[in-house]
């Protein structure tokens, strides 16, 4: 019995090692954590919580603090039954493609609409009549949602085979438990893995979103498999994470919209912003920054009290109650495509013709046509044109408008209806003056393993800044993730208060407005600061293209051109897909190989999910995609 024991360890002990070898080359990130927890355990600095035991001659994980095994049964015989348990259709899977028809109606609505190239394949799935228990030919990525030992890992990759594995665990101790027994380096010789182990939400999201890039053909079925019962939040949390990174938020029509309108406003000499470099206008100063939160009513009258302490930034949408409550913006940011936002200035015109006005490329040229075109600065969103002058991309004009902010450098940021939450009686959206204000009529959302994530309507909680839980959606859920990105991108001292009675922000003090001492906020000459924000946001401002990017845009012409040539000859999708990830990596600047990215990212993984069922829909499917390219190349070229 001691020599079969010793036998074990040894065995355990080279595995280790050829693991920890593996890692070293492969995430040596990941390699450096678990060498110095290693080190920290060896030495008694780090309490074990998690030790490797044999017990009745079966390996087990047993949780020190609980006294308890985490396996409640053989390991091996685990494996056996999760291997017994693996089929490839479309249960105990995410999908980052919809079977339902898209019947939205979108604004602005676009000549080229991804919504409409996304329904013509739903079309085609219905017409197969394909069903839940249909069998895919393979599964080209998969997830594990914690190791345990790790065992099951490495039984299950012998049967799926799979090209892409991403590997989940909460806890750093366990994981290097894993690394006894899993053989990784064996995994990765065919297949790409990627390690999530034990990281905070934004890391997660960040090293998740390359994980969904990377051949994205395969995000139409990404099966998954739970070490134990203990997983189920973390798989839910999966699930919302994943939902948050559907390319459908941002697609390419939308890419192609903010290219025709940044052209145009070049075209219109309007002033290009470069916001990286105005920073001395707002030096040693407040910022107020205003949002259309469901509690900016009640917060209405502290405004009104500090308006002349801080600089006043607002978003558009918060325009009807200002006016109301005779409040004048210092600076105003729309950031919105919608044609619908002309409404947020259907006010007197004293309340924004006097105003620093920042607005999207992306936003409606007629809406622009209305404003003072002296005080209209254009600041790049999504698409570069000037380089070196900023670019600023989001879900929302609210974190967008945040994240300029945060370029002025002021010495403090206060934030103010900045909810990203429901009104907590009501359940409704907005502050009840913005017009896009409604109410969610569904009760708390309870998730599912087969369960389908709405982004709308489904109501979650969260942390709240001032309570425990508040009550969100998944679409605000998106944003509280992207206000928590910008303030970890800060790279210098500013102090920053949340006076919202919304969702808690990362980095951000929660500060109740009767806690603010005005006297304290020395108040600003609103005459001065205007001049001044002029004057320093016309010198940094651009009108027109100067050679070298004028020669840029000359360029993506031909290539275009190149494409649409290339495309006319090609019978099949793969042909031109081939030729165009060759170009891509030739030409990764190019505003249509930026676009087309995004097309295949969205599209591909409808072609996938047909090409994985139906051998005779090939065909078709090929005639769908080029037609599609081809419209949207043709349309591309009308416009640069």
């Amino acid at each position: 019995m001691t020599d079969n024991l010793e036998e074990i360890e040894s065995t355990l002990l080279k595995n280790y090692l050829k693991n920890m070898d593996f890692l070293k080359s492969h995430d040596n990130a990941l390699y450096s954590r678990v060498e110095n927890l290693s080190y920290n355990l060896d030495n008694e600095i780090y309490e074990e919580k998690y030790t490797l035991e044999i017990i009745e001659d079966k390996l087990n994980i047993v949780d020190m603090e609980n006294k308890e095994n985490l396996y409640t049964q053989d390991p091996y015989y685990d494996a056996q039954f999760k291997v017994s348990r693996f089929y490839p259709n479309i249960q105990e899977a995410i999908s980052l493609i919809t079977t339902t028809k898209i019947k939205t109606v979108r604004d602005p609505k676009y000549v080229v609409d991804s919504f409409e190239y996304v329904n013509e394949y739903i079309d085609l799935i219905k017409k197969t009549k394909m069903l839940e228990n249909k069998k895919f030919k393979n599964i080209g990525k998969y997830i594990f949602i914690g190791t345990l030992l790790g065992i099951h890992i490495e039984k299950l990759h012998k049967k799926i085979k799979s090209r892409n594995y991403l590997i989940t665990e909460n806890s750093l101790e366990v994981f290097r438990l894993s690394l006894f027994c899993c053989d990784y380096k064996k995994i990765a010789k065919n297949s790409n893995i990627t390690f999530l182990i034990e990281v905070n939400d934004l890391d997660f999201r960040k090293s998740l979103k390359i994980f969904l890039k990377y051949e994205s053909y395969y995000n139409s079925i990404i099966k998954y498999s739970l070490s134990s019962n203990n997983n189920k939040i973390a798989l839910q949390k999966l699930s919302e994470f994943i939902t948050l990174e559907n390319p459908l938020l941002y697609s390419f029509s939308d890419y192609l919209g903010a290219y025709g309108r940044g052209v145009e406003y070049i075209k219109r000499d309007c002033k290009i912003l470069n916001f990286q470099n105005v920073y001395e206008v707002f030096e040693n100063k407040s910022i107020l920054y205003i949002g259309p939160g469901p509690s900016l009513s009640k917060q209405i009258e502290f405004i009104k009290k500090a308006k002349k302490n801080f600089i006043l930034v607002c978003l558009a949408s918060t325009l009807k109650l200002l006016s109301d409550n005779d409040i004048v913006p210092d600076i105003i940011i729309s950031i919105d495509a919608s044609t619908r936002i002309v409404r947020q200035f259907e006010i007197a015109s004293k309340y924004y013709e006097n105003s620093v006005l920042l607005v999207s490329s992306k936003t409606d040229t007629k809406i622009v046509k209305k404003l003072n075109k002296k005080n209209v600065y254009i600041i790049q969103d999504s698409i570069e044109f000037f380089e070196g002058f900023g670019i600023l991309t989001g879900s929302s004009s609210g974190e967008i408008g945040y994240n300029l902010c945060c370029h002025f450098k002021p010495k403090d940021i206060y934030l103010i209806g900045i909810d990203v939450a429901l009104n907590q009686k009501t359940k409704s959206t907005h502050d009840k003056s913005y017009y896009l204000n409604k109410k969610i009529n569904r009760d708390e959302y309870i998730f599912s393993d087969f369960g389908e994530l709405d982004f709308d309507k489904d109501i979650i909680k969260v942390k709240g800044n001032f309570k425990d839980e508040v009550y969100t959606t998944r679409r605000y859920l998106q944003l509280i993730y992207n206000y928590n990105q910008v303030t970890k991108d800060i790279n210098y001292d500013v102090n920053l208060y949340n006076l919202s009675h919304g969702a808690f922000l990362e980095g951000i003090k929660p500060l109740k407005v009767k806690n603010i001492n005005l006297d304290r906020i020395r108040k600003i000459k609103k005459s001065d600061l205007y001049k001044n924000m002029i004057d320093t946001f016309n010198k940094s401002s651009k009108t027109n293209l100067n050679k070298e990017e004028k020669k840029e845009i000359k360029k993506d012409k031909k290539l275009t051109k190149e494409l649409l040539s290339i495309i006319k000859h090609c019978k099949k999708r793969s042909e031109f897909y081939n030729i165009f990830v060759k170009i891509s990596l030739k030409y990764p600047g190019s505003f249509v190989v930026q676009m087309l990215t995004l097309y295949y990212n969205l599209l591909n993984p409808y072609v996938h999910f047909l090409e994985n069922n139906e051998i005779n829909i090939q065909q078709k499917v090929n005639m769908i995609q080029l037609e599609q390219i081809s419209k949207i190349l043709e349309f591309y070229k009308c416009k640069i």
